[in-house]
Parts: C-alpha cells; structure tokens; sequence
C-alpha cells in the first residue's frame, strides 16, 4: 500500500544519535510512512547502522548516499526521490512521539483536498522542557504569508509539505556552498500558500555542538551567495524601519566580510539603506 508520509532525514556522521530517532520511528502508533535517509558524505559507520536497521524489517527505510555537499543539496536530492504525498524533514538529532505519524496524517487529511494550502506544522521542544502537555495541542490556524507564534517555551516550527509543492520550491545550490537558510524557501512557499498551523508537539531534540547551528554567523560568512539571497528576499516582507536597517547592516557586513563586486555590495538591496548603514558607522567612529 502506497504510504501518505515521507519522514526525511539528511544526515553527517550522526551514527551515534541516529539510533533516537530510528527508535522513535520504530515505536510510531502509525506506521503509514518511509523513512527516507539522504546520508551527506558521512565517514563513520552511518552506512552500515541504515543497514542493520533496515534488516530489522520494522519499517520501510530507503538510503541515499551522497558526496558531502551539504544539507540543502541532501533535501533536494531527497525531494527529487520522494514519492509520498507529503514530506517532512526530521533531522537526525530529533526523535518524534510516538504518535507523531497518527496525528500528521490526521492533519494532512484536512487539507489534502485545499490547493491552496501547502502544508501543516507542529512543535518540536527541547527533551528538557518541562511543559503541561494538556495546554498543547488544541489550536489550530490557517495563516497566508509568515506566521506570528508564540508559547510561553522556545520551541521550532516543523513543516510538513504537500512533496508536490515542495518539488516546486528547492533549495537554490551555489558550487562550493554547503549552506542555505531553510527559511529562505519556507518563505518562498508562504508568499503563494497558506499554512495550517498548530501547536501540536510531536518532536523533540536539542542542537547538539556539531549541528548546523552551533556557529550560525560563521555559516552565513562561509556561504554569502545564499545568505545574500535570503537577506534581499526578506524585504519582501512587511518590515519594520529598524528591522530593514538591521537586515542592510547584516547584508553590508556579509558582502563586504566575503569581498563581494562592489555593485552587489551597493545595489543588491536599497543603496539608501545601505549609505544609511554607512552614515551610522561613520558617526560611531
């Protein structure tokens, strides 16, 4: 029977973590899924774990490898192989509920027949967050354009998209670049569909030292193509003053930091703000 779910995990030598989440899948009240593992040029023993787990027979697991290019290059290489309905990524620091699986494809039921939503979320906490589970998981939302969110927890949105829309919105793949902000297509996606949002917490992990994460700015420095992008389409966005002001001096310092051509520096985005930026700098001196 064709499954509803593609759960995707892009994964760099986290064969010590792996086995959370596979344990997580394995204890899923739903098993209406694939777990689909695009493994990012990983040197440890990633390959031979997917093997063992995959021979368990538990659940239906498909391994791609991949030269290292980056996690980005792995979800679209995972898109490009999926053939479920929806698609979601869980990264492989994360584990799910045990009745993640039930819920979402509740929740996709609701809005497969809507072409104009593009898919639905859910919470992913810290495991240390001590929270009542009984405020969680009443509210639901349907919202066009970036959402406003709040729980009295820090917490992460996980999207969970129709794989025929996200098909439609990969990540842009810059030679040499192994990084590429995951909100740059989330708001892609947004500015042409709605979102149905919920407050659902059916993941939890933590950034371990080794994720993405643990130096974001460092990130943004080694890969300016795509972060100059990301920067230039948020003023698409409804901003305020301060926050246009804040992003120029981000994207100033980026282009500048990474000896971009001159003309991106000045007129990739508004060269008023930019010489706004200037003025300011030059006063503090």
């Amino acid at each position: 029977m064709q499954k509803f779910l593609t759960i995707f995990t892009p994964t760099y030598n986290r064969a010590y973590i792996l086995p959370k989440l596979y344990n997580s899948l394995k204890d899923q009240i739903n098993k209406n899924f694939v777990w689909l593992i695009v493994d990012d040029g990983s040197s440890d023993e990633t390959k031979t774990l997917v093997q063992e787990f995959q021979n368990e027979n538990y659940i239906e697991i498909q391994y791609i490898f991949q030269e290292n290019k980056g996690k980005h290059f792995a979800v679209n290489k995972g898109l490009r192989n999926t053939r479920t309905e929806f698609f979601c990524v869980i990264d492989s620091d994360d584990y799910l509920a045990e009745n993640a699986v039930e819920q979402m494809e509740i929740l996709s039921g609701k809005i497969e027949n809507d072409n104009q939503i593009a898919g639905f979320t859910f919470i992913r906490f810290s495991e240390k967050t001590n929270f009542d589970s009984g405020k969680y998981g009443k509210k639901e939302w349907i919202v066009s354009g970036r959402a406003e969110y709040d729980w009295e927890f820090s917490g992460e949105m996980i999207y969970c998209y129709k794989t025929a829309i996200h098909q439609q919105f990969c990540f842009p793949e810059f030679e040499g670049e192994k990084f590429c902000p995951e909100s740059l297509v989330y708001r892609r996606i947004e500015r042409k569909y709605k979102i149905l949002f919920t407050d659902k917490v059916l993941a939890y992990g933590d950034y371990l030292e080794d994720g993405l994460m643990s130096n974001y700015y460092q990130l943004l420095l080694k890969n300016p193509k795509s972060s100059l992008l990301n920067i230039k389409e948020r003023f698409q966005d409804r901003l305020s003053k301060e926050e246009k002001l804040n992003l120029a001096k981000t994207y100033w310092d980026i282009a500048s930091k990474t000896n971009r051509p001159f003309l991106e520096k000045f007129f990739g985005i508004s060269p008023f703000l930019i010489l706004k930026v200037l003025i300011n700098k030059h006063k503090k001196q």
